[in-house]
């Protein structure tokens, strides 16, 4: 279990456009959802944020000013392989430009979850395993009944101090999760409890969540239980052409440090150069 440390860092996202709208990062020990819309950005943001910090550490760049960065930066995945989170970093900086792009990457810490999310399922074996059938089943690791969520939790609990965890993501686990109102209230009061919990130990974890899945209520009650809350959406209006756009819809410890100038509503975009970047606001009405 991670010793409690009095001092409470700024982690730095490594998106300098969010950064300086955050007033330099993310307090260590801070949970925070990024809701996004389908195709808006939430992705993007998370492995921007990961590719930008493995850059920074392959070249031994020195933190900003203020802040400092992780002990340790996991990325952990029910879904999604090692290979496939790479090929996707790849299309999305055209990192084959990147003559050492494997040891840059290597600097997260990624975890595929996947044996223990698909065990209880129908999904054969050999869609998602990376061993032999056979020996994949006679080894199958122990899961729970949330889609790994506990298996997942324990592993956080042996993390260094001033870790940052992003987790891809909580919307895999919400069939596991909504199947009755007891499994509902049992991950409501868990993220609770985590928030409590990452405080304490100062570990940063990110959740990444699809907004819609769930319904208003319940999409409320998952806001309330972290301390940051990064939403992005697709602007409703537009004569053009589709535009993604992101708020701050809450954040304790660091709304009170914002300049008012920055309470908005900002346009983002998505590139192969830049990957996500916060382009230009406009002023909430």
């Amino acid at each position: 279990m991670p010793e409690v440390s009095e001092q409470r860092r700024i982690h730095p996202t490594n998106i300098p456009t969010l950064d300086k709208v955050l007033g330099g990062g993310v307090p260590s020990g801070t949970t925070v959802l990024v809701l996004s819309e389908p195709g808006a950005g939430g992705t993007e943001l998370l492995q921007t944020s990961a590719m930008q910090y493995c850059t920074s550490q392959i070249y031994g760049e020195t933190a900003p000013k203020g802040t400092w960065y992780p002990s340790e930066y996991h990325y952990m995945s029910l879904t999604t392989g090692k290979d496939e989170f790479k090929n996707k970093i790849t299309e999305l900086f055209n990192a084959n430009k990147y003559h050492m792009f494997n040891e840059m990457i290597d600097k997260i810490h990624y975890t595929d979850f996947a044996d223990i999310y698909f065990s209880r399922t129908h999904v054969p074996y050999n869609w998602y395993g990376s061993k032999d059938p056979l020996n994949g089943m006679l080894e199958m690791p122990v899961s729970d009944d949330f889609g790994g969520l506990t298996v997942i939790m324990d592993k956080i609990t042996h993390l260094p101090e001033e870790s940052i965890v992003i987790i891809d993501s909580l919307t895999a686990l919400l069939p596991y999760c909504t199947k009755t109102p007891d499994t509902w209230l049992e991950l409501v009061t868990f993220m609770r409890g985590l928030t409590r919990a990452s405080e304490m130990w100062k570990i940063t974890i990110v959740f990444l969540l699809t907004a819609g899945v769930l319904n208003n209520g319940q999409e409320t009650e998952l806001i309330d239980t972290c301390d940051g809350v990064i939403h992005l959406f697709w602007q409703k209006k537009t004569e053009t052409k589709r535009q993604r756009q992101m708020y701050l819809q809450k954040f304790d410890g660091v709304l009170p440090l914002i300049d008012q100038r920055d309470m908005v509503i900002f346009n983002v975009n998505v590139t192969t150069k830049t990957g996500f970047e916060i382009t230009n606001m406009r002023t909430v009405a």
